[in-house]
């Protein structure tokens, strides 16, 4: 990779934007350069409301991380989530051969596979207004051997590819990039959040031996199941901590400032660890006098709404998913997370290990300790996922010339004996 190319991550909420821009260093490391948040504004449930404040919050967001790292932000790359998202697992399928003999499988036939998996998805009725992000390969089949997570130099006569497609609605999509573009910058590619957030907060053995990764952010819940080192399963719950906040609101006659606060500072997923006779002070609405109420009736309605959000997930993953593949556990991501003994709900109603992912910072360079925070999974997740995808592709460039590169020394040399072929 071109050391000095920088990498500016986006990652779009319904509460807040968070920015990082960093570049490749001279040890071909990312390294972090600035780093800017604002609170979202024209956001409702990833969707744009109002395209003026959300432009306005997006470009409040880069500009402080522009001051940071002291030049422009480019190469844009956003994260996304809400109820606009589908995902779904499909089959692609190709014949390598029409003859007696099978054929040696190169990139090319994957390429090809994957497009007809795309191809099916696209055709089928109520997806003509989406456009697929992501078409990631789970595992292929040549013939009848099945299970082959690579099958490039294999032979076969059939290649088939079982791979989980994601799409957004392209309005959706088009929006927020037009709030990007109207603050100055252009996206070159969006991704979905939790499928960033697992290259920030799960390791090599966590995806291979099965993890679910449950990211509560403002407007939503992400939810995404890996296994064998690839993504077997996302979807989307259309709750998160926003409703935490709206819901202390209402019951404590407070403001939703000041509920957020409560819910920061005393907020707890279970109320049962709340003695009855502790009270808090509750500020009044509009300058009305506050009153007092009990500690352990703000978390009662905390713990419901966790709950809801919990066995939300729950459900759709144990319909969806085998649960027993899942060895690793439940990784607990996103601002609400951090919500005290979210993670002891959590292994309550999953019955499996749960931890709250913080982002693995080891891999990047510079001032990173204000991203030891969950809420930055994603942001910090997109950065590890444009890197890994910009070395993936050199390698196949790569390879494709170190291919051709045979290819024409061994038609010389088929030249040169032609008459003993």
């Amino acid at each position: 990779m071109k050391i000095g190319q920088v990498i500016t991550a986006i990652d779009i909420g319904t509460t807040k934007i968070c920015v990082i821009i960093a570049h490749i260093n001279e040890e071909n490391k990312l390294e972090v350069k600035g780093i800017g948040t604002s609170k979202s504004d024209g956001m409702v449930n990833g969707i744009v409301v109002d395209i003026m404040k959300a432009s306005k919050s997006m470009s409040d967001a880069i500009n402080e991380a522009e001051e940071m790292a002291t030049f422009k932000a480019k190469n844009i790359y956003v994260g996304i989530a809400g109820e606009h998202i589908k995902s779904q697992n499909t089959i692609g399928r190709i014949s390598l051969t029409s003859g007696t003999h099978p054929c040696d499988i190169d990139q090319q036939h994957v390429e090809n596979v994957i497009s007809n998996s795309k191809n099916n998805v696209k055709i089928q009725q109520g997806n003509e207004r989406l456009e697929i992000i992501h078409a990631i390969p789970q595992y292929y089949k040549i013939d009848d051997q099945d299970g082959i997570m690579n099958p490039v130099n294999m032979s076969g006569f059939n290649l088939s590819a079982h791979v989980h497609i994601v799409m957004a609605d392209i309005n959706a999509l088009r929006n927020i990039n037009k709030c990007i573009e109207i603050a100055g910058y252009k996206v070159l590619k969006s991704y979905l959040e939790p499928i960033c957030s697992s290259h920030a907060v799960l390791d090599a053995v966590e995806k291979e031996l099965g993890s679910i990764i449950i990211d509560i952010g403002g407007g939503t819940t992400d939810i995404a199941v890996f296994y064998k080192d690839s993504i077997r399963f996302s979807a989307v719950l259309p709750i998160g901590g926003k409703n935490i906040t709206h819901d202390l609101s209402v019951g404590l006659h407070t403001s939703p400032k000041n509920a957020e606060k409560l819910k920061i500072e005393l907020g707890n997923s279970l109320s049962g660890k709340i003695p009855e006779d502790k009270l808090i002070e509750i500020e009044g609405i509009g300058g009305r006098e506050s009153k007092k109420k009990k500690l352990k009736y703000m978390t009662e309605i905390i713990e419901a709404r966790m709950r809801e959000i919990f066995e939300g997930a729950y459900k759709i993953l144990n319909e969806n998913h085998d649960l027993n593949l899942i060895t690793a556990g439940l990784v607990l991501t996103g601002g609400a997370s951090l919500l005290r003994e979210s993670s002891t709900l959590a292994d309550q109603i999953f019955n499996m290990p749960t931890k709250i992912g913080y982002p693995n910072l080891s891999d990047l360079a510079g001032p990173t300790d204000r991203l030891e925070n969950p809420k930055y999974a994603t942001s910090v997740g997109i950065l590890y996922h444009v890197y890994n995808e910009l070395q993936s592709r050199e390698e196949k460039i790569s390879s494709i010339k170190i291919g051709n590169s045979f290819a024409t020394f061994w038609q010389k040399i088929k030249v040169m004996f032609k008459d003993y072929f």
